[in-house]
């Protein structure tokens, strides 16, 4: 395979990200793709994002969007979204994901992203937000404070800014989730 003929296939198709298998039924020819996808990483025309997905150098990808997708069915959520809210200020380096999957980490081009498994009956309160799945602000709170509650997650929410949330839709989203959880955020919520 020729740099410039895998580069001019991947720019005909469009496509952000792809595999070796996506590569092997684009060039079936090549008999040693896992060689020629190691020579062209070696030599800067592919970037690997994780194992066995790579992308091309010039490309941008949108890693949310791409974290949404790798494992899927999976929400932005927990402190990514409460920080894009603005309701913690404190930066986020990773991206915290719910998903009705078995919990899981994984790295694409060096940002962690935390896959934190939630009941099916808690996944809800989401939208396609630019093409990434984005839990609603106060989703999100209710999210975090379950994981607070069930003692997987030590945070100060003394700080949160918490005067802009909904709180009529937080007494309807958080019938579903534990007890625990609406005595919790009922705490964090008179606190304004």
């Amino acid at each position: 395979m020729k740099n410039i003929d895998l580069i001019n296939k991947i720019n005909q198709l469009g496509i952000e990200v792809f595999t070796s298998q996506d590569l092997r039924k684009l060039f079936p020819n090549d008999l040693n793709i896992k060689t020629s996808i190691k020579r062209l990483v070696d030599r800067g025309a592919l970037i690997k994002i994780a194992r066995g997905i790579y992308k091309l150098t010039e490309k941008t990808i949108d890693l949310e969007k791409l974290s949404t997708q790798m494992y899927s069915p999976s929400y932005i959520s927990f402190e990514n979204a409460l920080s894009k809210y603005g309701v913690i200020n404190q930066g986020v380096y990773k991206i915290t994901l719910a998903t009705t999957r078995h919990s899981k980490k994984m790295e694409l081009s060096d940002i962690l992203c935390e896959y934190v498994q939630i009941k099916p009956s808690l996944f809800f309160g989401f939208n396609l937000v630019k093409n990434v799945y984005l839990a609603e602000v106060e989703k999100a709170f209710l999210d975090e404070i379950y994981l607070i509650a069930l003692g997987k997650r030590i945070i100060n929410t003394t700080e949160w800014n918490v005067k802009n949330l909904d709180r009529k839709k937080i007494r309807e989203y958080v019938k579903s989730f534990p007890a625990s959880v609406k005595k919790l955020a009922e705490e964090i919520l008179s606190r304004l």
